[in-house]
């Protein structure tokens, strides 16, 4: 029900819908048009033989009067085999001096009119026309063979239009399938992208169609910014490797000196800047994919726990680890230790306290929970930037560099990030 309602959602349907509605009325329209044409044609053939059999006893009544054409009318009675012609010769008086009605309105020229035969009630077609002497005649052409041809034609269009259902939406599911493959397969080479699989393009035919076009389009845009993401990133790891060798060499010349502790303090931060950037840089590159393997993140978990219990204890604290087994997922398991560490830490640094910090891992998700003052919720959104720094964290010892490496590796692993209040304190939650 889920898959079926997907593809309700999407395009194919759609034209299957629209492939289907245009075939069903183009197939009204016709079966409509070829209905009334063939039921006007038949009436017209009758309307022909009534004036053929006016004219033939309109003659005979000038030959012979009124006997002569009584004759005429009996004998085309008798020689009616299918008892579909009707006839009526009347006196002045009304009466009938011949025929096969027994009364019938006398009115010139066509109409239509009801007649009691002996299979059913049916109408037929008739044609009146004033003879000498007040006399007057009546003859008509019943209209049953013209019904039925008529239910041919509607039972005709029945299984016309059943087997146009069926071809509309086969052909329509053909053609929404193609646009759904197309769409999915450009989806997925998309989603690489997304992933920081930057080398991946979209399959484009030559010549091709509007798909293709598109294609070739998304394709060189991608190379146009696989192109500048190569060139900034090298020229930030240019950076920070040019400036990290004379920064080291600095820092061993301070070292001989006396009273540059301080000095070599701040070395030593413009190093673990350069080296926090190098290994954002690394991991946002997408390089340490290639070499994913089964983690098992309990033992992720636990690792980190037992590094930092004592650093909790240190100020008081209590880490509490809650640990469930079997979550395994495919990644790097030192980026993955490197991730939970910084976040632990940052709950251990700004919890409260002799307050508590906890870890656990459970129900497909890790959370990392502090006592502590938390987040503002307008500011959560910004602590995941490169160098920044909330206000009241200002004071302590950081780069600003520790969540931007959490946000990386989460999503080089495609999880989520969320942050929760946790009256009091924060609570990160990771998702896969």
């Amino acid at each position: 029900m889920t898959a079926l309602r997907r593809w309700a959602g999407t395009t194919g349907f759609r034209i299957t819908l629209l492939h289907l509605a245009l075939t069903l009325l183009g197939t009204a329209l016709l079966a409509g048009i070829g209905y009334w044409a063939t039921s006007r044609f038949a009436v017209r053939q009758i309307a022909a033989e009534i004036e053929r059999d006016v004219g033939v006893l309109l003659n005979a009544a000038r030959l012979g009067g009124v006997p002569s054409l009584a004759l005429s009318i009996e004998a085309r009675i008798a020689a009616d085999r299918g008892g579909t012609q009707f006839f009526l010769l009347s006196g002045p008086d009304g009466g009938r001096i011949a025929g096969n009605l027994a009364v019938a309105p006398r009115q010139a020229g066509w109409s239509s009119i009801e007649v009691d035969t002996a299979r059913e009630d049916s109408v037929m077609l008739a044609f009146g026309t004033a003879l000498p002497a007040n006399h007057f005649l009546l003859v008509g052409r019943d209209l049953a063979p013209v019904r039925a041809l008529e239910a041919q034609l509607l039972g005709a269009a029945g299984w016309v239009g059943g087997a146009a259902i069926l071809l509309a939406l086969g052909g329509g599911l053909l053609v929404g399938r193609g646009v759904a493959r197309r769409a999915a397969s450009m989806e997925r080479a998309l989603a690489q992208v997304e992933e920081g699989r930057m080398e991946v393009r979209l399959a484009a035919r030559p010549g091709g169609d509007e798909f293709d076009q598109l294609a070739r389009r998304v394709n060189a845009t991608l190379d146009r910014l696989q192109l500048t993401m190569a060139a900034l990133r090298q020229v930030s790891d240019d950076i920070a490797h040019d400036l990290r060798t004379p920064l080291t060499r600095l820092r061993r010349r301070l070292e001989s000196m006396e009273g540059a502790e301080e000095a070599v303090a701040e070395c030593d931060r413009i190093l673990d800047i350069f080296a926090a950037l190098l290994r954002i840089a690394e991991v946002e590159s997408g390089a340490r994919r290639a070499a994913f393997a089964p983690v098992a993140l309990d033992e992720v978990c636990a690792t980190v726990a037992e590094l930092y219990a004592p650093a909790a204890q240190e100020r008081g604290q209590i880490l509490v680890a809650r640990i469930d087994h079997g979550a395994v997922i495919q990644g790097d398991r030192e980026l993955l230790v490197q991730m939970l560490a910084n976040l632990v830490e940052n709950a251990i640094r700004h919890g409260r306290a002799d307050g508590t910090v906890r870890l656990a891992l459970e129900d497909r998700a890790i959370t990392i929970a502090d006592d502590g003052p938390g987040i503002p919720a307008e500011a959560r959104g910004q602590v995941f930037r490169r160098f920044h720094r909330l206000d009241a964290a200002r004071a302590t010892p950081g780069t600003g560099l520790g969540l931007a490496l959490v946000a990386a590796v989460a999503e080089l692993h495609g999880m989520r990030i969320a942050l929760e209040d946790a009256a009091p304190g924060l609570r990160v939650r990771l998702t896969w």
